[in-house]
């Protein structure tokens, strides 16, 4: 009796966990001809292939309820999806003090703060173009 309500509960969890609006990401590869890489970028090593972008996605979605149920059983806890992850908008960060030197005179050069220089870098990396749109207070 009590082993049922166990599963029970193991299923719910993992039907919980199934439905959460965890990142998807979907990589083309060429090496030995052309394929897809699907990927759950919270859920470690949850990854599967296939000759479409379409059937990579698939194949994913009919192993994604058993890996998360063997994740669980194995005691793991199991991340929180990025989107529901609370960001404040602020990150310290330690740095080496040539690198805060040759920050502070690459932001002297363009005349904005260190910490708009830092925004506006990072944003280019992460290709996004949010440099503009940074909150003062």
């Amino acid at each position: 009796m009590k082993s049922q309500a166990v599963d029970k509960d193991l299923k719910s969890q993992v039907k919980h966990y199934a439905n959460l609006p965890y990142t998807y990401a979907i990589e083309r590869r060429n090496d030995q001809g052309t394929y897809y890489v699907a990927r759950i970028v919270e859920l470690p090593d949850l990854f599967m292939v296939g000759d479409t972008l379409v059937e990579a996605i698939a194949e994913l979605e009919s192993v994604k309820e058993e890996w998360i149920q063997t994740y669980l059983v194995l005691g793991n806890k199991m991340p929180k999806p990025l989107k529901l992850r609370n960001y404040k908008g602020n990150y310290p960060l330690r740095m080496q003090p040539s690198l805060h030197e040759a920050l502070a005179f690459r932001a002297e050069l363009e005349g904005v703060s260190i910490n708009h220089y830092v925004i506006s870098a990072l944003s280019r990396t992460v290709g996004r173009e949010e440099a503009n749109q940074v909150e003062i207070h």
